[in-house]
């Protein structure tokens, strides 16, 4: 005997079949020639090709397969129904039915109910813009601005505002200090080098301080131990993760193999100078308190570049304070030709500074207990 979960649950489906056929159906079907050609007027409207025929054969097909579906949940199991069963599926035994998409259960539950919302969503949208809403290029006859797209444009500033403050929050410890003229990486001989010229530069030091009680007791047994740690934090963190996929992408090849890619190598190295990160980084010096990279392009290219710079990675460990201060040191710079200004324009640098506050974030939980 049908069980009243299998009626429940053959009723569920059927709806959802149905919601997801209206979904697929156009709401607003041009009734003659002339209306189409008025309200889609443009011949290159590709989309069309899967948006008409195609989009109501494709209603109707989900429409008949949820209501076999509905009928084989009816029956099911096969102990109780087999007569009805065979009927309608011929050689269950055969198929393998998986009695979790025939019975209730999480998979079910979630999936009617990801079709139930996202079906009220489109269904708002198709009253919200009224015969706006065609399945093909058209003019609107009026700028719609209520309805579900007013809700969803809430949500978004709200969300966006949300988010904005969550990461202003996550970084609040994160400050930039003054960076004089008179420290060392403007004086050293690798900056001289690459601008010989001696063109302006961006740049900027992020600090951030943290208890020693939360650093990992085994990176302050040795020195140099911790820096390492914190410039792996960096290259392995998922700060960088968006960018180390765009390089990995474009530049990982038999010719950059020497190079570290993975994040698994980038967490082990221990960036002695002369390794080479995703194509866009060379270690070029390093002390037990700081670990220097040039950036700004392929170190496959050695020579004075267009776009280039110095960044540094540094830790100090103050005791006295009971603290250790990382640090993050960005100079850009023109090296090739005379510049008349700095690198950066001011918005840019702004976003840098943000970067900056991300990768000094996500390398600091590398060297936490």
């Amino acid at each position: 005997m049908t069980s009243f979960s299998s009626v429940t649950l053959s009723l569920s489906m059927l709806l959802a079949g149905y919601l997801s056929s209206i979904c697929a159906t156009p709401p607003n079907p041009p009734t003659t020639t002339q209306q189409a050609r008025a309200r889609a007027p443009y011949k290159t409207d590709r989309i069309r090709i899967i948006t008409g025929t195609f989009a109501i054969a494709a209603s109707r097909a989900v429409l008949i397969i949820s209501v076999y579906h509905a009928l084989v949940t009816l029956v099911y199991p096969p102990s109780t129904n087999t007569g009805i069963l065979s009927t309608i599926c011929p050689h269950p035994e055969n198929l393998h039915l998986n009695p979790q998409l025939l019975t209730w259960s999480p998979t079910v539950l979630l999936s009617l109910l990801s079709i139930a919302s996202g079906s009220a969503i489109r269904l708002a949208a198709y009253g919200g813009l009224g015969r706006n809403f065609t399945f093909y290029l058209s003019a609107p006859d009026r700028l719609v601005t209520g309805g579900v797209y007013a809700r969803f444009l809430k949500l978004t500033t709200i969300g966006g505002a949300a988010t904005v403050g969550g990461f202003f929050w996550y970084t609040r410890n994160d400050v930039f200090v003054p960076l004089p003229l008179s420290d060392r990486i403007f004086h050293s001989a690798r900056f001289n080098v690459l601008n010989p010229l001696r063109n302006p530069t961006t740049h900027d030091l992020c600090i951030r301080k943290v208890p020693l009680s939360e650093i990992d007791p085994t990176l302050l047994e040795k020195k140099g131990k911790l820096v390492e740690a914190f410039c792996a934090g960096i290259w392995s963190g998922w700060g960088y993760a968006i960018q180390r996929a765009y390089l990995a992408r474009k530049y990982q090849s038999p010719e950059t193999a020497n190079q570290l890619w993975s994040r698994s190598e980038l967490r082990r190295s221990t960036y002695e100078p002369g390794t080479l990160i995703t194509d866009h980084f060379e270690v070029v010096e390093k002390t037990p308190d700081r670990i220097v990279v040039r950036c700004g392009g392929s170190p496959r290219v050695q020579d004075v570049r267009p776009s280039d710079g110095l960044f540094e990675m540094s830790v100090q460990v103050k005791p006295d304070e009971g603290v250790a201060e990382f640090g993050l040191k960005s100079v850009f710079f023109q090296g090739l030709g005379k510049a008349e200004g700095q690198p950066m324009p001011p918005h840019i640098e702004w976003l840098h500074r943000q970067y900056s506050k991300l990768w000094m974030e996500t390398a600091i939980r590398n060297v936490l207990r």
